[in-house]
């Protein structure tokens, strides 16, 4: 791994994270939009994941004391992001992906609400767009201005089926993460999700706010959408099942336990649709996910009539 970047010794109120993979048509437009920012102290760190379009030659070329490059070879988006949370000297973070776009001033705004709320994790919204062009928020059923606890927000997101896991949405406090040891786990897909429900399971300052500072582009070409790929989210959705069901038995836990038994079960859902339409090794998927996850551990997420008939449906294919 190599490191670039000047020498800086004063404060630096926010952190903003990016990991780049061969994304030589949007970061140079995202890059110039950040360091326009003269409001609020920054650091810009990129963590070039390997890339094998023009994207390393396009950011080594960036000269500004507020950015950092990282380089490192091919290892996944998580662990780039990683690598930049070791580095960052920020005291709130934010993480950005290296396709999507955002609003001008979005990071002196966040950083102000975030202040001012007091809060340690705050959460925006977003607009979500598609090849149509069209425009709809990326959520729609949060406790937008109030502050609550991440146990709360936990309940909430669970009861209302409604579960804002994206990172962009977020800027956090950085003493929140170091205080509790977060970082992302390894792994190629849905690891956002894990980052999440750990964030809001060590139980701090929450606020939710309704500005929609940030525009995530669909992309049908993105690799998630290819077809060599839907067995490692497969995998990855296991895997987040099994951790969310491991939050669900610690002790600290006992009183969101419920709620992430009933999210365990909302994650096998979409592992079930990702299973019967898009798994080509469905012989290989299933063991996994029968060594991984119990019955009895999903059968404690069930709330309602639908529950127990998806219950059945996951029991007859796969448990």
């Amino acid at each position: 791994m190599t490191l670039i970047s000047e020498i800086q010794t004063e404060r630096i109120d926010v952190s903003i994270i990016i990991p780049v993979y061969n994304a030589a048509e949007t970061i140079g437009h995202l890059i110039s939009k950040i360091l326009r920012e003269t409001r609020v102290v920054i650091e810009l760190i990129i963590v070039n994941d390997g890339s094998t379009d023009a994207t390393g030659n396009l950011i080594r070329d960036v000269c500004d004391n507020r950015f950092i490059l990282i380089e490192q070879e091919n290892q996944g988006v998580y662990a780039a992001r990683n690598a930049a949370l070791d580095i960052h000297r920020g005291e709130w973070v934010i993480f950005l992906d290296a396709d999507d776009d955002v609003k001008d001033g979005f990071i002196y705004e966040r950083w102000q609400d975030a202040i001012n709320t007091q809060a340690d994790v705050m959460i925006f919204n977003a607009w979500r767009t598609g090849p149509s062009s069209s425009k709809t928020a990326v959520h729609v059923k949060q406790p937008y201005g109030k502050n609550l606890s991440g146990h709360d927000w936990i309940r909430h997101c669970v009861t209302h089926r409604e579960w804002p896991h994206y990172l962009w949405l977020q800027i956090i406090r950085s003493s929140y993460i170091r205080q509790h040891s977060l970082s992302f786990q390894s792994g190629k897909s849905h690891k956002d999700i894990l980052w999440t429900i750990h964030l809001a399971a060590a139980n701090g300052r929450f606020c939710l706010s309704d500005s929609k500072d940030y525009t995530y582009k669909v992309n049908a070409d993105s690799i998630t959408h290819r077809s060599d790929y839907f067995d490692v989210r497969a995998q990855s959705y296991i895997e987040v099942i099994a951790e969310i069901i491991r939050l669900a038995r610690l002790e600290q836990n006992i009183r969101i336990r419920v709620f992430l038994y009933r999210h365990a079960l909302v994650e096998a859902r979409h592992f079930l649709g990702l299973f019967r339409n898009n798994v080509g090794d469905k012989i290989g998927v299933k063991s996994c996910f029968r060594e991984s996850i119990s019955a009895g551990d999903l059968f404690k997420g069930i709330n309602s009539l639908s529950d127990v008939f998806f219950f059945i449906k996951l029991s007859g294919k796969l448990l």
